[in-house]
């Protein structure tokens, strides 16, 4: 090989180590901005108050919350159905998910008594809310969704973040209300709906013919 050629192979692998040694460098630093941003989301998550529920935000753990909220009626692991023959559908088997479901069956906010579910991540983070306020009649079912979709909205434009909010109308006959609002900071938006459900099942005298429903979860929007 001439000395011409040496030099000009020589040069090839001088640039090529040094491509490889920046290209690393570069997926590093790519790789660490990507961990600060989900840190810093985690962070803004963990600030995302709810309404209704004081002292609770989302992306709480679950020690952390019953000590907020005080022990659950029951905890319940999500199970879901998997094949161990996928490609003929055949052979199925249940497996745990690592979502958990936290059930209050007797909790009283801002005067009504209900109960609510808290849905955890499958990290095991605070990430849905579902509460229910069961009444007797159909007049009642207006009366306390007038109430608490003025108590909801006020609380939404109390929060520390709060930027702006619109609404729009959620239910089966759109006679419910869904708040979006904007926080600051944050690219998601908190969404609450309040809406009325019936169980058109269930006798007059039953407790959960007639019942408003609050959602609370993070929504990008």
């Amino acid at each position: 090989m001439s000395s011409e050629n040496s030099k000009f192979v020589s040069l090839r692998l001088f640039l090529y180590s040094r491509y490889m040694k920046i290209k690393k460098i570069v997926s590093s630093l790519l790789a660490l901005g990507a961990l600060l941003m989900l840190l810093s989301a985690c962070h803004n998550i963990n600030k995302t108050q709810l309404v209704l529920f004081e002292s609770l935000s989302f992306g709480m753990s679950p020690k952390s919350f019953e000590e907020g909220l005080g022990k659950a009626s029951e905890v319940e692991e999500e199970e879901e159905m998997a094949y161990r023959d996928t490609w003929r559908a055949e052979d199925p088997y249940f497996y745990k998910t690592g979502r958990l479901f936290y059930h209050y069956e007797q909790i009283t906010l801002k005067g009504y008594t209900g109960r609510a579910t808290f849905t955890f991540s499958k990290s095991h983070h605070l990430e849905t809310v579902a509460a229910y306020f069961p009444v007797s009649s159909k007049a009642e079912q207006q009366a306390l969704l007038d109430n608490l979709s003025q108590t909801v909205k006020k609380e939404l434009e109390e929060l520390p973040d709060y930027q702006s909010m619109t609404t729009d109308t959620v239910g089966l006959y759109d006679d419910g209300y869904r708040y979006k609002v904007k926080l600051k900071g944050q690219q998601w938006e908190l969404w609450v709906d309040v809406y009325p459900t019936e169980n058109k099942y269930a006798t007059d005298t039953e407790t959960d013919k007639y019942t408003i429903r609050v959602d609370q979860f993070l929504m990008y929007p």
